[in-house]
């Protein structure tokens, strides 16, 4: 009783925290998001220009940027100059607030030459009925683009409101033009269509106004007292600061002959407003003074002002400003009072009103005759509402009025917003505590937590809820269960209770564990550590070529696979043959031999939280490269005008991959020389413009270590762009492309790209192993390793990559977890999936993997018969060592060595898994005399 009635107040203290916190006005951070071009949002028939040079090609719906569709971009018909007005139009539909927008050239899958140095925009709103130029401070042309393949995002410094948007190329000189473009913002939810006001103070003017100009007047148009940005507390420096002026909009009492300032307000539709907050400024030093009183009055039609109806009237109390702020917001409280527009009256205090923001929080209504009647016959006055509370929430500070029938109505809220948090956290708290019973009657096992390298770690309860098709289906279920109660003990002796109480569920069997006379885990034995010095000889020569030469000894004789790891276990030949169902054979030596093991999933070992550790520590590489800077390397400078795009491979969380051009940079061939006049192909990796300095310092750290990686299987790092935005990295890219493409196109066997044989594929597996033996050498774990990212050159030379991450063409190989990490689940090793450690064993996993993908020639992918989570549910037959566990089928032309060498690689214990020098000598010695030939 004591923990519920902790859990009552905490949430009584929780509910009240949450009710009376404020919520801020949207600020220009929160309304960036794209608005569609890209995405595709925005249909094409919403997409319109003045003119196309060829409609199917390069017409209005090419301007996708991002996008390489039919010509790649929009191209009018005319040169553009400062004579020619050509446009490309977006209707947005409804009404949009706009904060920046984006431009890119032409660049055609590397054969467009156009791009847009300037443009104008023009927008357009149906209150105003015409097209308005944008312009800061008197300066209508936006900066384009250097190039046809860069983005180029312009900020626009006065956001405004627009239904429709239009991009007008602009050029000193005849030039041709095409455009790419995107626009930013959020919807217009204010449902305001224009506020008119006498013309501020010209040291405080509305720079954005968007409407007319009649004498002393601003009328029907938006401006900054509606474009979602607040101006700073020191208006003053501000305005020094700023090139573009102030985000204060100013007015003396002087120019009003002792009047209050009046602002009309116009919506869209008819409103029940509940509140109106003003961002406002309280300097008192400088003579500036938040308003002494306000009214707000109330009119369907902007001519009738509710005679009858009295205006809402506040008085803020200067007692309750805050004291370590001199800009904050007035709200006042409406009490959801009906009309189209709304007249507001500021009475000065002090010689100057000072606001930035103005907005109000409404909900539509119908214009019904009973609201008619009520508006214009309710004679019924409404009281002041009397002095203003003043609550900081976060970075913004509100001035707010409640009446005694607001606070009333909040407190009922609160109450039965209070009850049903009680009622929630009662269950889940009964639920925790009958969860945690369930799990005391399980026997702890920490045999697999001695590496907990933090990762990305699955919660194999989630995954097993969301099941649709299982694997493997057990059979004998009642006598399974009854025995999986003995392997985690007496559960009487916790707890005491019954068999049928509700202790005795299904949480007695985790995963349908067998007892130990049925446990299948058919691929470990006891078994005898020897070194390579013992392995077959013949005279004074050792015979490599022989899988047994690694170890003697063990069931099967000489059809058992052993190896030198750590720990050495034999694989019998059933289960070689099946490639799925262990031999029961190795049951009762295993029992006999090795202590039992079981674990609970989503209980002890798997952690729930999603912790980043599997591809995200590098900003632009899957490789788990160690901390701290190299001195001892120093990267080639290279000038980006050498840097020709070809190919827009990808892009990932940091940046974007091209595949490029160059010439006068050092390149290694295939023969080892380096060559500098030759034209090559080479990978760019490219952070996004304007990134963080720390992200830019940590992308070059990575360039560094990867520079200092030099091996002839391993791509290199040539060198890098950083003497401006956007930061690339070059490296190398090899004649044939990437072996996964390269294996699926020469398995057809034509006269134009003959099939491969078994003796070039296996020496192809060996440089790989050779490039990780080098790393394992260097303790860095790759991660990713996989046919995809081995690049293949001339004579079949392979070089280990890191790009096939970031390639669109590979999106389906990566699982996207709910962290957005996108995982090579099909490649990993349980470990790295399950516990997120990640180590050169868990690559060595990873490497049997791709053996075979090369030995099926890349023509199906691991495990293709199950989705994604019967991989993941796979993955935990290994964590609970149930022998349930699928595992790959020997490919076809497949030598049982080799498949044996793939299965001690796949071994549970990464211990007993061999290392890199072994496979690479094993198959170094089962490759002997090949030569190649391409």
């Amino acid at each position: 009783m004591s923990d519920l009635c902790l859990t009552f107040v905490f949430i009584l203290f929780l509910s009240s925290t949450i009710l009376s916190s404020e919520g801020e006005s949207s600020t220009q951070e929160e309304c960036r998001s794209p608005l569609g071009m890209e995405e595709g949002k925005i249909p094409d028939h919403a997409i319109t220009a003045s003119s196309s040079y060829e409609l199917k090609s390069v017409g209005p719906q090419n301007a996708r940027i991002r996008n390489e569709k039919n010509g790649g971009a929009w191209c009018p018909k005319a040169q553009i100059s400062s004579d020619v007005h050509e446009y490309l139009e977006i209707n947005l539909m409804r009404s949009h607030l706009i904060t920046l927008t984006e431009t890119q050239g032409r660049f055609g899958n590397g054969q467009g030459q156009e791009y847009a140095e300037g443009f104008l925009v023009e927008y357009w709103r149906d209150s105003l009925n015409r097209w308005i130029i944008y312009n800061e401070n008197g300066s209508k042309i936006l900066s384009g683009n250097i190039n046809t393949y860069l983005e180029v995002r312009q900020e626009l410094v006065f956001p405004f409101v627009a239904q429709k948007v239009r991009f007008i190329p602009y050029s000193v000189y005849p030039r041709t033009v095409c455009m790419r473009v995107e626009l930013y913002g959020c919807t217009w939810e204010q449902n305001l269509i224009s506020y008119s006001v006498i013309k501020p103070d010209t040291e405080f003017s509305d720079l954005s106004y968007d409407g007319d100009v009649t004498g002393r007047m601003l009328t029907k148009g938006l401006g900054q007292l509606a474009d979602g940005l607040y101006g700073a507390d020191d208006f003053i420096l501000e305005d020094h600061l700023n090139s573009f002026g102030s985000r204060w909009v100013g007015w003396p009492d002087d120019s009003l002959n002792g009047h209050p300032l009046e602002i009309v307000f116009e919506f869209d539709s008819v409103q029940a407003f509940s509140s109106m907050s003003l961002h406002t400024n309280h300097l008192p030093t400088r003579d500036v003074q938040v308003f002494s009183a306000v009214k707000i009055f109330f009119s369907l039609d902007g001519k009738v002002w509710q005679s009858n109806y009295s205006p809402v009237k506040e008085t803020p109390n200067p007692d309750l400003f805050p004291k370590n702020r001199t800009a904050f917001n007035v709200v006042v409280g409406l009490k959801n009072r009906v009309s189209r527009f709304a007249k507001v009256q500021l009475y000065f205090k002090a010689r100057w009103i000072l606001l930035s923001e103005v907005s109000f929080d409404s909900n539509t209504r119908n214009l019904t005759e009973d609201l008619m009647t009520q508006y214009y016959a309710q004679d019924k006055p409404v009281r002041d509402l009397g002095d203003a509370k003043v609550t900081i929430n976060h970075h913004r500070t509100t001035v707010s009025s409640q009446s005694p029938d607001t606070v009333t109505y909040v407190g009922v809220i609160a109450g039965m917003f209070a009850m049903i948090l009680l009622v929630l956290g009662c269950t889940v708290l009964f639920l925790v505590r009958r969860g945690r019973k369930k799990v005391a009657l399980l026997h702890k096992h920490s045999a697999l937590m001695n590496g907990t390298t933090p990762g990305v770690t699955m919660n194999m309860k989630e995954m097993q809820m969301h099941m649709t098709t299982p694997i493997i289906k057990p059979t004998n279920t009642n006598k399974t269960i009854k025995k999986s109660n003995k392997i985690y003990g007496v559960k009487n002796m916790v707890g005491e209770e019954s068999e049928d109480s509700e202790n005795s569920s299904l949480y007695h069997e985790p995963y349908k564990l067998m007892s130990s006379g049925k446990q299948e885990y058919g691929c470990l034995i006891s078994c005898k550590k020897t070194t390579l010095t013992s392995s077959k000889s013949n005279g004074d020569c050792t015979d490599f070529t022989s899988v047994n030469s690694f170890n003697v000894g063990g069931i099967g004789g000489e059809d058992g696979i052993k190896f030198s790891s750590p720990c050495l276990f034999d694989i019998s030949s059933n289960l070689h043959s099946t490639g799925g169902k262990p031999n029961k054979r190795l049951n009762k030596s295993m029992s006999a031999t090795l202590p039992l093991e079981n674990y609970y999933a989503a209980t002890d070992i798997i952690k729930t939280e999603r912790r980043e550790q599997h591809l995200t520590p590098g900003k632009f590489t899957p490789l788990k490269l160690p901390d701290g800077q190299l001195s001892d390397c120093h990267l080639l400078e290279i000038a980006r005008q050498r840097l020709r795009i070809i190919e827009k491979l990808g892009e990932g969380r940091s940046g974007l991959l091209h595949l490029c051009e160059t010439d006068g940079i050092p390149v290694d061939s295939s023969d080892g020389t380096s060559t500098y006049h030759k034209k090559h192909q080479v990978l760019v990796k490219s952070l996004w413009r304007a990134s963080q300095d720390s992200t830019k310092k940590e992308f070059i750290r990575e360039a560094t270590w990867m520079c200092s990686l030099k091996d002839p299987n391993l791509v290199r790092v040539i060198g890098v762009c950083s003497t401006e935005d956007p930061i690339s990295s070059v490296q190398e890219y090899c004649e044939f492309g990437d072996l996964s493409t390269f294996l699926q196109i020469h398995n057809c066997n034509s006269q134009d790209n003959p099939a491969i044989s078994y003796g070039c594929l296996i020496f192809m597996a060996t440089q790989i192993a050779s490039g990780m033996k080098y790393l394992e050498s260097r303790d860095i774990v790759h991660r990713d390793l996989s046919a995809r990212n081995c690049m293949v050159g001339k004579n079949y030379l392979i070089k280990i990559s890191d790009h096939a991450m970031y390639c669109s063409h590979y999106e389906s190989d990566y699982y996207l977890s709910d962290t957005k990490s996108r995982l090579p689940i099909r490649w990993m090793a349980w470990e790295s999936l399950l516990l997120g450690k990640n180590t050169t064993k868990s690559d060595v996993w990873s490497f049997a993997v791709t053996l075979w993908e090369i030995l099926v020639h890349c023509n199906q992918r691991p495990y293709a018969e199950l989705t994604n989570e019967q991989v993941i549910e796979n993955c935990s037959h290994w964590y609970q060592s149930d022998g349930l566990q699928k595992y790959l089928p020997r490919p076809s032309s497949c030598q049982k060595e080799i498949f044996d060498l793939m299965l001690e690689c796949w071994k549970t214990h990464d211990a007993d898994r061999p290392r890199f020098s072994e496979i690479h000598l094993f198959l170094q010695r089962k490759n002997l005399g090949f030569v190649p030939t391409l």
